[in-house]
């Protein structure tokens, strides 16, 4: 009788051990595993951002400063209203005009979008400016074609004019927009 009872308890014990400490531990160490694979998959993507970002960072560096300096000043990163309405004034000074009347409104696009439902996606903002400047029609011309030539970004939405009581000088109203990166 011992002979049979002592391999069945042998067996059962066997059995035990199995399912209450080697199964858990073999399921513990598969879930390790596969975690260990994530995590270094993960590590490899980050090597690799890391070369790209390497990559990019050298390029950035192989412009020259004043080249970086003219596309920030083309597109700055913020919206800067004094710095574009001295600009004006300044392009205005040299034909000897003063610009007058100045009304700035912010992102003119985001009155539109309030009304849409989700995340704003656009990359950039714009800033209106209404302006005025009085003068003869050749200097605020060539006020215009500096305007036009100028590093910054900026579309002419719309120019009225009116006639003062001096035949040669009129007064013109400019509405403006301008970018700006977000």
């Amino acid at each position: 009788m011992f002979k049979t009872i002592f391999p069945i308890l042998l067996i059962g014990s066997a059995i035990a051990i199995f399912y209450f400490i080697t199964d858990p531990s073999y399921q513990e160490i598969k879930r390790l595993t596969i975690e260990r694979e994530s995590y270094n998959n993960a590590l490899d993507n980050a090597k690799k951002l890391q070369a790209v970002r390497d990559e990019l960072l050298a390029k950035y560096n192989a412009f020259p400063s004043t080249d970086l300096d003219r596309l920030e000043h083309m597109l700055p990163n913020n919206v800067d209203n004094v710095r574009l309405v001295l600009e004006i004034d300044r392009m205005a000074a040299k034909y000897g005009m003063s610009i007058k009347n100045i009304k700035i409104s912010g992102d003119t696009d985001r009155g539109k979008e309030r009304s849409l439902i989700g995340k704003d996606d656009k990359l950039y903002g714009t800033l209106a400016l209404d302006f005025s400047v009085d003068g003869p029609y050749s200097n605020f011309n060539s006020f215009l074609s500096d305007l036009e030539k100028s590093l910054r970004i900026v579309d002419i939405d719309g120019i009225s004019f009116s006639a003062s009581e001096e035949r040669s000088v009129y007064q013109y109203n400019v509405k403006i927009k301008t970018y700006w990166l977000k």
